[in-house]
């Protein structure tokens, strides 16, 4: 057990993030992951809000891992009707398997 603590403990030095804590992924900010994860932000956003968006510029990514990993993306986001731009904000669970879900969303 104490060798698995100490790994973990060598893991998160290096990952350069606090344990539990949200780290910066700016890697992922144009990545094809990060597109799909808005497009099932944007679905729920339409199913639970009646609100239809095109993300338009995603500002920042960062994830946590937990048992899978959190990611808290913000983006810029466009109204398909009026084409007002509105500030957005999701985070998207995804388990170990690789299955994503939407844990919040909200525009303002």
């Amino acid at each position: 057990m104490f060798k698995l603590l100490i790994a973990l403990s060598l893991f998160l030095a290096i990952q350069g993030g606090p344990i539990g804590g949200f780290i910066d992924r700016p890697e992922l900010i144009e990545s094809a992951a990060t597109q799909e994860m808005l497009q099932i932000a944007v679905a729920e956003l339409a199913k639970t809000e009646n609100l239809d968006i095109t993300p338009v510029h995603v500002f920042s990514v960062s994830s946590q891992l937990v048992n899978g990993v959190n990611f808290r993306i913000f983006f810029l986001a466009r109204q398909s009707e009026s084409m007002n731009e509105l500030i957005c904000s999701t985070n998207i669970y995804q388990t170990i398997a690789g299955a994503r879900s939407v844990s919040s969303v909200k525009c303002v």
